[in-house]
């Protein structure tokens, strides 16, 4: 550990001594790892592990609670992280309990809001995604840090960004891009969904990342565009990751597969397909069924529930039970925020895919010619006929799909960015 290291806050893991050091910066609550940023930040922890590195994760103490005075880390994320730094809060097990009053009163004031919708005033509660640290909270998160030296030091999300203007240490300054947040309020406003979040201007959003010397994105097209504008960074795009699923089983009846969690893109997405793709599809194959994995499976209206062949599967502990080559993986994709994991899970579990050219965007060119890819609600439902028809194309399709995803998906070059020289940081200001 670096000598000039002061003694830590707590130590969730065991680090070795020497052991180079990366200082994560978090506005945001880490209970949920079946989200997508979630999801992304266990495969960027398990790259920086890969990479050599021990984590200590240094939270926003008011913004990372959001609306909820107590939170936990997902043990899969815990068991990366070697150090947690949470200002005015008190550990009671495996919970943080915040100790500030303004988290207290702003958890009353939610209570309220929520009482208040039940009876039926209509309004919404908007999430701190987006929303820069005031200048106490910034003060206390700036004053954590450079209490706590470390060779890299990463913002997660841009708005955590205006952090690194203020290091007192000589670091690699960067910031982990789960999502371009001026995208996302403009792909938002263009499906017709409320924005639940702070909405950020692009030239504000690279002004934020302009102090640093690296980024990681989870999108390769939003990496292409920011980096034209930030020309001196180094930057790398993480890709998605996933267990190492059992292929499923070849056998058994064809069946058509959404897998998904419970957020706007995949309710649009999810409603698109059983309103406009599903109909054709059960006409013109009556037999086959459509199969929900996934806590999206919640938001489905009743009617939706009981349409003709639809099946909604809930949270599905095995997901190699529903994959497979006699497995159609569907990614209707109407609003596209960041990268769409489906599409790794489905070729991962060795499942053919028939996607929207939206669903692929994140992923550049890498897994095209693995996807069948459709432009409207009719070609989208005869490619899944067309696959459901045809035994001998789902399995020269889905035969090599594990191995080869796997293969593209490597994150090499995140872990080469993050194992880079201590001699190649930002000196102190």
């Amino acid at each position: 550990m670096n000598a000039m290291m002061p003694e830590i806050d707590t130590a969730p893991g065991a680090h070795p001594i020497g052991s180079r050091w990366i200082n994560l910066l978090v506005q945001r609550q880490l209970e949920d790892i079946n989200s997508g940023n979630g999801a992304y930040l266990d495969t960027f922890l398990k790259a920086a592990k890969a990479a050599g590195l021990s984590v200590r994760v240094i939270f926003a103490p008011w913004h990372a609670f959001g609306n909820r005075p107590w939170a936990q880390i997902h043990p899969r994320l815990l068991e990366k992280i070697d150090d947690v730094v949470w200002q005015d809060t008190t550990q009671i097990g495996a919970r943080y309990v915040s100790l500030s009053p303004r988290v207290w009163v702003r958890f009353a004031a939610r209570l309220m809001r929520e009482a208040q919708k039940r009876m039926g005033f209509d309004f919404m509660v908007k999430t701190y995604l987006g929303k820069p640290l005031g200048r106490g909270e910034l003060n206390r998160v700036v004053r954590a840090v450079n209490a706590r030296p470390a060779d890299l030091t990463m913002a997660e999300y841009s708005s955590m960004a205006p952090v690194l203007q203020h290091l007192s240490y000589a670091t690699e300054r960067s910031c982990l891009m789960h999502d371009l947040l001026s995208d996302r309020a403009l792909r938002f406003r263009a499906a017709g969904i409320p924005i639940d979040f702070t909405e950020i201007a692009f030239e504000r959003e690279i002004d934020w990342l302009k102090s640093c010397d690296a980024l990681v994105f989870a999108s390769a097209n939003e990496m292409q565009k920011v980096m034209a504008h930030l020309p001196k960074a180094r930057a790398a795009w993480l890709r998605p990751d996933a267990p190492d699923y059992k292929t499923g089983d070849a056998n058994g009846p064809v069946r058509v597969v959404f897998i998904g969690t419970t957020h706007a893109g995949n309710a649009v997405s999810l409603d698109h397909f059983i309103d406009e793709i599903w109909p054709i599809v059960h006409r013109l194959k009556p037999e086959l069924s459509f199969e929900i994995a996934g806590s999206i499976g919640k938001h489905l209206t009743p009617e939706r529930m009981s349409a003709p062949g639809v099946r909604v599967l809930g949270r599905v502990e095995d997901l190699s039970s529903i994959g497979g080559a006699n497995a159609i993986g569907v990614a209707p994709t109407k609003l596209a925020t960041g990268v769409s994991i489906k599409i790794a899970e489905y070729l991962l579990l060795g499942m053919n895919c028939v996607a929207y050219p939206l669903a692929l965007e994140g992923f550049g060119d890498t897994l095209d010619d693995l996807i069948v890819q459709a432009d409207t609600p009719e070609t989208f439902a005869q490619a899944i006929v067309n696959l459901a028809d045809d035994s001998a194309l789902r399995l020269r399709m889905a035969s090599a799909s594990a191995d080869e995803a796997r293969r593209r998906l490597a994150n090499n070059d995140v872990i080469d960015l993050l194992a880079a020289s201590p001699a190649q940081t930002r000196p102190a200001k």
